[in-house]
């Protein structure tokens, strides 16, 4: 009974935490309950932005080689950032971006769809860059978001 008792109490005092566990690059981190809604707001206002963006008939669409080189180089300055200097990485970001659109081959569709994420990253990069954001998550989750519907 005492162990029971024990085991009661743990589990409600584990209930009651303003933590909350996330995983982050396959470990787990304690957030607060504020770092956690933000978290949550931030996913929300990535998903609003995302507003539109689809699969093709259940098939990811299609960039071309440029488009996806410029991608991976965004991908690869984000998973480096070092949670520092949110106004370098947005500026690094934007300039990426441009790179990206000034060599864009593509057309129809697919290119509409690819604007979606695009207009959502330019805009968190500017954000970055003037220093009025101070995460990445909603950049992660267009990255996310590029991963699940494109493909060269």
């Amino acid at each position: 009974m005492k162990y029971l008792f024990i085991l009661a109490i743990g589990i409600i005092g584990v209930a009651c935490s303003e933590e909350e566990t996330t995983e982050e690059a396959g470990e787990k981190v304690q957030l607060t309950q504020e770092e956690f809604e933000a978290k949550i707001e931030a996913e929300d206002e990535a998903d609003e932005a995302l507003e539109g963006l689809t699969l093709n008939l259940g098939e990811k669409w299609k960039v071309d080689e440029g488009t996806a080189a410029g991608m991976e180089d965004v991908k690869t300055a984000v998973s480096n950032f070092d949670g520092e200097d949110h106004e370098s990485l947005g500026k690094e970001i934007k300039d990426m971006l441009g790179d990206i659109i000034k060599g864009c081959t593509m057309k129809g569709e697919d290119h509409d769809q690819y604007h979606i994420v695009l207009k959502a990253m330019m805009k968190e990069s500017k954000k970055l860059k003037k220093g009025k954001s101070t995460d990445i998550i909603k950049m992660q989750r267009y990255l996310d978001a590029y991963d699940a519907h494109f493909e060269v």
